[in-house]
């Protein structure tokens, strides 16, 4: 895996959140807009409501852990104290996710998703057996819910960063577009994960991209964009 996995690709926008103090509908459906870019002080107002409400709750330790992670991506692992803070999001998460009682294939997806951050901080003796690990979290997610992108999104990245010499990208390309084409209805004020498709178009416009397949890439770069019509990232993106 490669040894620094910081803030790559996390150049997207989308719309500002407005924090809801009170209401819970609201709250939750600020927190689908949470992005690689969303601010740390944003972060901290998510941590700080999921840890006022109901501990054993479901939806609160997810997405207090979901919080976590993506406040991970706030910091430079080429800075010591930075490099610290980021460790403790990703403990954070792992802490949260542990709480809930059953894992499930959306619990199992995020989990390989912040065990893969992990690497960066692991001995390097320790790498093999605790990547394997990573993939098997990813691999079990698929088998809980095939329906699920974000375990083909969480497995695709896994194999992203193994590097080729170790058996890696291999199933990049197929993953992530398993996990665009899995048909999506989003019930209005759902709870549950909708993140992972913009992400996977983004992770595979830039994997075809390294391996030289300028065409493939370009088209799936339109259909992002009619996908996503007001993502400034697919619009401005240029191949």
């Amino acid at each position: 895996m490669k040894k620094r996995l910081i803030f790559l690709f996390a150049t997207f926008l989308l719309p500002n959140i407005c924090w809801s103090q009170g209401n819970p509908d609201i709250m939750f459906q600020d927190v689908q807009k949470i992005t690689w870019k969303t601010h740390k002080d944003s972060l901290q107002k998510i941590i700080k409501y999921m840890n006022n409400h109901p501990s054993n709750d479901y939806y609160y330790l997810y997405w207090n852990a979901y919080a976590h992670y993506m406040d991970y991506f706030n910091y430079k692992l080429t800075i010591a104290a930075e490099e610290k803070k980021a460790q403790q999001c990703l403990d954070q998460a792992s802490k949260s996710l542990s709480k809930i009682s059953k894992s499930n294939s959306e619990t199992l997806a995020l989990q390989s998703l912040i065990d893969g951050l992990k690497l960066n901080f692991t001995n390097i003796f320790l790498l093999p057996i605790k990547a394997g690990k990573v993939g098997k979290l990813a691999e079990r997610a698929i088998e809980l819910d095939p329906k699920n992108p974000r375990a083909y999104y969480a497995l695709a990245i896994y194999d992203f960063y193994t590097p080729k010499m170790y058996g890696g990208r291999k199933q990049v390309e197929s993953n992530l577009v398993k996990a665009i084409s899995i048909p999506t209805i989003i019930p209005e004020n759902t709870k549950d994960p909708q993140w992972g498709i913009t992400e996977s178009y983004l992770y595979l416009i830039r994997f075809l991209k390294e391996e030289n397949q300028k065409s493939k890439a370009q088209h799936y770069l339109q259909e992002a964009k009619s996908k996503f019509p007001d993502n400034p990232t697919f619009l401005q993106y240029k191949l």
